[in-house]
């Protein structure tokens, strides 16, 4: 587990947000989600940045969240959906625009956090997966609006039920990435988008990313109301056993 989840680096006018635990396939922890909200917000102070890039490090994005740290009291999931709705509204609000570089995988919350950035750029080998269900668990981190309103609501509902796996071409076929590139060069294709960003009004785009900002407070008190319950049920803990055995989870009906 790496000591500093977060790396960034200010790379002209964009600052570079790598998530930095590869030996684990950069899971969102907590500690994750506090430094990226912590550097979203030195963004924002700062005028002179005009892109935010997301990526990930080791090759991978995010295989979502931290599934390791989930058996922590439901009072204390409650509160933290709190702070996930901080740092969505961070990204989808923010005064300027969020770019997700994606190669490799992201799942689970690395989906989330990659489908809300207004702009996804991805390697050509790169997988998504709305890994949830296979964890008893339903998405969160906003997943929920964000997906639907990218690929549609009947497409996403199929992701999100089955938990499989979509490959780079039909992700960009269908909405969920803008923009596919060779392995290894989205950072860079990330970087040449935010070189543009420059050539465009700042009061113009904080305008257009403000617009509808309550679709994802929605989807985030939906999530908030719901998730603890399945987080604390017997099929979720027999789902993060599974997990770590590394075996087909025995799920009980309902």
């Amino acid at each position: 587990m790496s000591d500093q989840p977060l790396l960034s680096e200010r790379i002209d006018n964009a600052l570079v947000l790598t998530l930095n635990d590869p030996a684990r396939l950069n899971p969102i922890r907590v500690a994750t989600r506090e430094a990226l909200s912590k550097a979203l917000e030195q963004a924002e102070e700062d005028t002179s940045i005009r892109a935010v890039i997301l990526t990930g490090a080791g090759g991978n994005f995010s295989s979502g969240g931290d599934i390791a740290a989930m058996d922590a009291p439901a009072r204390l999931k409650r509160i933290n959906f709190e702070h996930v709705k901080h740092m969505v509204n961070q990204i989808t609000g923010g005064s300027v625009p969020v770019i997700a570089a994606v190669e490799g995988w992201a799942a689970g919350a690395g989906l989330a956090v990659a489908m809300m950035c207004d702009t996804v750029i991805a390697g050509k080998s790169a997988r998504f997966m709305a890994a949830f269900p296979k964890i008893g668990l339903m998405p969160d981190y906003g997943l929920l609006a964000s997906l639907p309103a990218r690929v549609g609501q009947a497409r996403a509902r199929q992701i999100m039920l089955y938990a499989k796996p979509v490959n780079a071409e039909r992700a960009e076929n269908i909405g969920m990435v803008d923009e596919l590139v060779e392995d290894g060069t989205a950072l860079d294709a990330a970087l040449k988008l935010a070189k543009h960003v420059e050539t465009l009004g700042p009061e113009a785009l904080r305008a257009i990313k403000a617009f509808d900002s309550g679709r994802m407070d929605r989807a985030i008190d939906y999530e908030r109301d719901l998730q603890p319950l399945l987080l604390g049920s017997e099929n979720a803990q027999e789902g993060r056993a599974a997990f770590f055995d590394k075996r087909p989870p025995k799920f009980k009906p309902s």
